[in-house]
């Protein structure tokens, strides 16, 4: 039998790789199936709090929109909304927002001009292609000049329909002002789960990079987006177009195309046996 230790580590791996927008329901079923509470209670303040970052969840403050995020953490319940100039105590338990301050020295001045111009570009591109996306731009200053870091999220949840699916992009732009091009490393994460009659989930993790040119702030911006736009339509076409033959191919492989003793199953014929017997009761 597991020990504790080994109940905790299961329990944790199952949590972490909840679907989007399903992490209660896990929770709930993971509970169930623990001989104690305490166990789950020990560590799901950590546990909690690693997948809302992970997931990069929105939540709603009193201005908006806001993503939790591990580039924006402060402290362990605390998260910068640059956006809206303010920092946010989040609940991780409770899944809620329980507080809300204004940002101090979290945002670097003499930077924000840099800074906003990609806010507004993020906000702008979420709306055309992301329609329930959340962005939150993070800038820095480092050896290289400014680093400004772009968070995109987005969650769809049709349990009706029996899918879910996260899109998570995080873009890392670095450049000095003024001159030279924008260097932008992109890692993208998609998470699909399908739930009718089964339980599939399909993931995908890619690092892009792009370069765009660096001009004024809001030229400077423009142009990243351009580069950032271009190499996630290019990933949408590639998802798409595998997914269009995966039910040729990789489901196809998951199960045999005839039973062990090659034969088709006469279905007809089973159904008139069920029946015959029905009617000998």
């Amino acid at each position: 039998m597991a020990s504790n230790q080994e109940l905790v580590q299961i329990a944790t791996n199952f949590l972490l790789n909840a679907p989007p927008c399903e992490f209660m329901e896990v929770v709930s079923d993971v509970r169930a199936l623990l001989p104690s509470e305490s166990l789950l209670n020990a560590t799901a303040g950590s546990t909690f709090r690693e997948y809302n970052t992970s997931q990069m969840v929105s939540v709603q403050t009193s201005k908006g929109s806001a993503l939790i995020t591990k580039e924006g953490e402060i402290s362990n319940n605390e998260y910068l909304d640059p956006k809206n100039k303010q920092v946010i105590t989040y609940d991780h338990i409770k899944q809620e927002v329980t507080g809300e301050r204004s940002a101090s020295g979290e945002i670097e001045q003499d930077i924000e001009q840099y800074r906003a111009a990609f806010d507004e570009e993020a906000t702008k591109y979420c709306n055309e292609y992301y329609p329930n996306g959340v962005s939150a731009v993070y800038g820095t200053k480092v050896s290289e000049g400014i680093k400004i870091t772009v968070c995109i999220s987005t969650c769809i949840y049709k349990p009706n329909a029996f899918y879910s699916g996260r899109w998570r992009s995080v873009w890392t732009c670095t450049f000095k002002p003024g001159s030279g091009n924008v260097t932008s490393n992109g890692k993208v994460q998609v998470n699909v789960h399908y739930f009718e009659d089964g339980n599939v989930q399909l993931n995908t993790v890619t690092q892009k990079q792009t370069t765009s040119p660096s001009a004024d702030a809001q030229s400077t911006a423009v142009n990243a987006f351009k580069a950032i736009g271009k190499a996630e339509l290019n990933l949408h076409t590639a998802l798409d177009n595998n997914y269009s033959t995966m039910g040729d191919t990789t489901f196809k492989a998951l199960r045999r195309a005839l039973p062990i003793n090659r034969t088709k199953i006469n279905w007809q014929k089973v159904k008139n046996f069920k029946i015959a017997n029905e009617l000998n009761k």
